[in-house]
């Protein structure tokens, strides 16, 4: 069978459009664009354990960039509702 012969059982890879895919992890902006939590809250709520981040940072370098996982924003969001559904009054300094 030559080049000219050759079937392929499944579609050749091809970029997609990848606009209402949310990404796993993002930045402050990224938090005030998709849930409206803005930079000082968001630190808060990671200092509380609230939600969960990282910092990627290059050994020997001051500065990195923070990056926060927005499933468990998601998650911490999700908590609130149903504290606020079940009668829950708790209220936080967000």
């Amino acid at each position: 069978m030559n080049r000219e012969e050759t079937r392929f059982t499944t579609a050749p890879v091809q970029a997609g459009d990848s606009n209402g895919v949310l990404p796993e992890f993002g930045r402050c902006a990224d938090l005030l664009r998709i849930f409206g939590i803005r930079k000082g809250s968001a630190y808060n709520l990671l200092a509380d354990g609230k939600i969960r981040g990282v910092l990627l940072r290059v050994r020997g370098r001051k500065s990195g960039v923070r990056l926060f996982d927005l499933a468990s924003v998601r998650e911490y969001i999700r908590s609130q509702m149903e504290n606020e559904n079940n009668g829950n009054t708790a209220t936080s300094d967000d």
